[in-house]
C-alpha cells in the first residue's frame, strides 16, 4: 500500500536540491458582499446577484494578503518536506522577504484576488511583467547550470508566462544534466486549441534535456486530450495520449477522488485521501505538485511520488496551511490505517 510506504519513506527526512520557477504573486484573500447582503458564500449565489437588473456593485474584503504563485506555493510545500529548494520567481516586494527559503526575483509580481466559495474558488489576476518573461530574465539573475543543477525542477503557470514556450525549445537544446522537470500548466480551461498543440510541442523539445512530468487537473487534462485525434473513454486513455503524443516521460492527473498518471511503470491510480470540509481550495494543485517533485526528486517510485502528492495536497485543502513532515507522516500513517 503507498501510504504505508510513504509514511517510512518520509520519515527518512531526505533534503533533494530543488528549482521551482518563475511566477509570484500576492494573493488578497477575500469576502465579497453586494450592500445590505451578507457575504456571498458560493459561487451559484455570485452569479444570481450579478444577473440582477440593476445590480452593479459588491463591497470586497480583503481578510489576509499572503506570498503566493504556483513557484511559491510549491516552494513552501518542498521547503516543508526538506529539501533544499530555491525559488526563482517574480518577487519584488517585502513580502517575499518572510519566505523561510532562498529566492532569487526576476521582477514584479501579480497581483491575485482570490475567493474561496464554498463550491469552488474565482481568481481575478493582474499581471505584472510576467508576461515579457524570457529566458534571458533567468540567465540574468544566475547561471543556468546552477539553477538547473538540482535533484528536480518544479515550473508553473505556463499560462501566463507565454516566455516559457521559446524556453523550453531552447532548454530542450541545453547541455544540462536530465533530471525530473514538473510543469504545472496552470488553467487552461479556455485556452485556443492551437496554444495548447504549441505546449505539446513545447514539452517534446523540453524531452531532449529532461524527464518531462506534465502534472495537471482533470479540467486540464481533458482540455488538453480534446486536442488530440481519437476519442478517449476515461482520464486513464487520456492521459496515456497526451504522454505518448508528446513523448513525455510522465503525465499526471490531480484530482478530488484520485490521482493518476501514465508513466514508464505503466498506468497508475492512487486514491485521494477525502477533506470533508475543505478550509482552502486554491493552492491544492500547487502543494500535490511540490509533493510530487520532492518524491520524483528523492528517486522514489511513481506510486510513492502519487502518494506524496495526495498528502501534501489534502492536508493543505484542509487546513489552508503548508503541512511539515510530522503532519505528513500522521496523515500517511492514517490513510495506512484506513487501507488506502
Amino acid at each position: 500500500m503507498p501510504y504505508e510506504r510513504l509514511r517510512d519513506a518520509l520519515a527518512k527526512r531526505l533534503t533533494p536540491t530543488v528549482t521551482t520557477l518563475p511566477d509570484g504573486s500576492i494573493d488578497r484573500f477575500c469576502s465579497i458582499g453586494s450592500g445590505s447582503l451578507d457575504d456571498i458564500r458560493t459561487r451559484s449565489t455570485l452569479r444570481e446577484e450579478i444577473g440582477h437588473e440593476g445590480r452593479s456593485s459588491f463591497q470586497i474584503d480583503v481578510e489576509s494578503t499572503e506570498p503566493g504563485g504556483q513557484a511559491v506555493n510549491a516552494a513552501e510545500q518542498l521547503h516543508a518536506l526538506g529539501s533544499d529548494v530555491t525559488c526563482y520567481g517574480h518577487l519584488d516586494d517585502d513580502l517575499f522577504a518572510s519566505l523561510p527559503f532562498e529566492t532569487v526575483s526576476m521582477g514584479t509580481p501579480s497581483i491575485v484576488y482570490a475567493f474561496n466559495f464554498v463550491d469552488g474558488d474565482v481568481m481575478l489576476a493582474e499581471n505584472r511583467g510576467i508576461a515579457d518573461w524570457t529566458l534571458d530574465d533567468l540567465r540574468s539573475v544566475a547561471d543556468l547550470s546552477d539553477v538547473f543543477g538540482v535533484d528536480a525542477v518544479c515550473c508553473g503557470n505556463w499560462i501566463s508566462v507565454p516566455g516559457l514556450e521559446a524556453a523550453f525549445h531552447e532548454l530542450g537544446a541545453a547541455t544540462l544534466p536530465r533530471v525530473p522537470f514538473v510543469l504545472d500548466p496552470g488553467d487552461l480551461l479556455g485556452a485556443p486549441d492551437e496554444g495548447i498543440d504549441a505546449l505539446q510541442r513545447a514539452l517534446g523539445a523540453l524531452q531532449d534535456t529532461f524527464d518531462v512530468v506534465l502534472d495537471a487537473n482533470r479540467t486540464e487534462i481533458r482540455a488538453i486530450a480534446s486536442t488530440l485525434p481519437g476519442s478517449y473513454a476515461d482520464d486513464a486513455a487520456r492521459l496515456a495520449a497526451i504522454r505518448g503524443a508528446t513523448d513525455i516521460t510522465a503525465a499526471v492527473m490531480h484530482a478530488p477522488d484520485v490521482a493518476a498518471a501514465a508513466t514508464p511503470d505503466g498506468d497508475l491510480r492512487v486514491p485521494t485521501l477525502a477533506v470533508d470540509e475543505p478550509a482552502r481550495h486554491t493552492g491544492g494543485g500547487d502543494h500535490f505538485a511540490g509533493g510530487l517533485t520532492y518524491a520524483l526528486a528523492a528517486g522514489w517510485d511513481w506510486r510513492l511520488a502519487l502518494a506524496c502528492g495526495n498528502v501534501c495536497a489534502s492536508r493543505f485543502v484542509e487546513t489552508a496551511a503548508t503541512a511539515d513532515i510530522e503532519s505528513l507522516v500522521d496523515v500517511a500513517r492514517r490513510a495506512a490505517d484506513d487501507g488506502a
